[in-house]
């Protein structure tokens, strides 16, 4: 399944999340799909697929202690068009 991780964390902390490197994260059952620093602030947002919910657990982990997590999870638009559509049919 995709989600979307935005990670933000304190200003002191920037040089310890660069340090530890947000795209290097290697955690099996995860795959990222793409990252991107907010240069504004004080975020990393991540697209990634994660093969279960113990996956998407270990791959946050191992950020906890440097900032806050918030996960939501994606789907593609055609794919989630065509959901609502049968979900609404049968209603």
């Amino acid at each position: 399944m995709l989600f979307i991780a935005i990670f933000s964390y304190s200003p002191e902390d920037r040089n310890l999340v660069i340090e530890r490197g947000m795209g290097s994260d290697k955690t099996v059952g995860v795959t990222i799909k793409g990252e991107w620093f907010d240069v504004s602030g004080h975020r990393v947002f991540r697209l990634f697929e994660a093969e279960d919910d113990s996956h998407l657990a270990a791959s946050i982990f191992s950020w906890t202690d440097l900032g806050v997590a918030e996960i939501i999870p994606v789907m593609e638009t055609e794919k989630a068009l065509k959901l609502f559509k049968r979900a609404g049919k049968k209603s």
